[in-house]
């Protein structure tokens, strides 16, 4: 009775998971096994799955310069991203839980739209002010203009996490004598550090994986680790080896960053249990 109940109510979602499973493992599994093949392995069909593995594709990626430019350039620009986003969006969220602000409704609605527009509209007419202010092609012009997509959502997801805290908390750290801003780093930021935590990793990780805004703001100096790897396409053939090669090692900072604060992430994504 008690294992035909458990099969009925859990075994749909032990078959959902898995398959989900599946399809987001199986495509890096295959990246994978195919940088560790040599050119002629690669190419054969059906695919083989005896052969000698090999690491020349990743001794060739390591020592390519331009990838290790790209590399560092992508630590460096996703790290000051990260923080302007998640320091702006910590004061820009207190205040509007705080504070009883006009149009407040209609401003979140606004970073809901910011955020739900194609990155790339921005990149147009944003290119002649940044070649007028001097910000083209360098790592702080880039990690400015990943805000346009990570400020509305920092804002957002923070403001959630401020927005399960009691009033009365707010009323007795006033009485205590807190100004705003020892409110905010004495009480605010240790209650919802795994929300910051999480926000921060969900920002990170899209500023490592972007693309379009990095293809046309960015010329010599400031190429981020995708066109790292966008480099082994070449217009009349692919070196497919450098190119899942180069995929993997860029894989490899993403998911030492997750691991780490994974405990942060869960409690973040799950924030509510503050509410009173």
């Amino acid at each position: 009775m008690i294992k035909s109940y458990i099969f009925k109510h859990y075994f749909p979602a032990y078959l959902v998971s898995f398959i989900a499973i599946i399809f987001t493992t199986l495509p890096i599994i295959w990246i994978f096994f195919i940088s560790i093949k040599s050119k002629k392995d690669s190419f054969t069909r059906p695919p083989k799955f005896s052969f000698e593995p090999i690491i020349d594709n990743y001794v060739k990626t390591i020592n390519n310069e331009f990838f290790r430019e790209t590399f560092f350039n992508s630590l460096l620009i996703t790290a000051f991203g990260i923080t302007l986003s998640i320091v702006i969006a910590i004061f820009a969220a207190y205040a509007l839980k705080r504070y009883q602000i006009r149009f407040k409704k209609t401003f979140m609605h606004w970073l809901l739209l910011a955020y739900m527009l194609p990155e790339f509209l921005f990149v147009l007419p944003m290119y002649s002010i940044y070649q007028t202010m001097g910000l083209y092609d360098t790592h702080f012009g880039l990690a400015l203009m990943y805000q346009v997509h990570a400020l509305p959502f920092s804002i957002w997801m923070l403001r959630s996490f401020f927005e399960e805290i009691p009033k009365e908390i707010d009323d007795a750290a006033l009485i205590d004598g807190c100004s705003p801003l020892q409110m905010i780093y004495k009480i605010y930021i240790p209650l919802i550090l795994p929300g910051i935590v999480a926000t921060a990793i969900l920002n990170g990780i899209w500023m490592w994986n972007e693309l379009a805004i990095a293809i046309g703001l960015t010329f010599i100096e400031a190429h981020p680790i995708t066109l790292g790897v966008a480099q082994y396409r070449g217009y009349a053939s692919k070196d497919w080896g450098g190119m899942t090669a180069s995929s993997i090692l860029a894989l490899i900072p993403m998911i030492f960053f997750v691991i780490i604060a994974q405990k942060h992430i869960v409690k973040g994504l799950t924030l509510g249990s503050l509410k009173g």
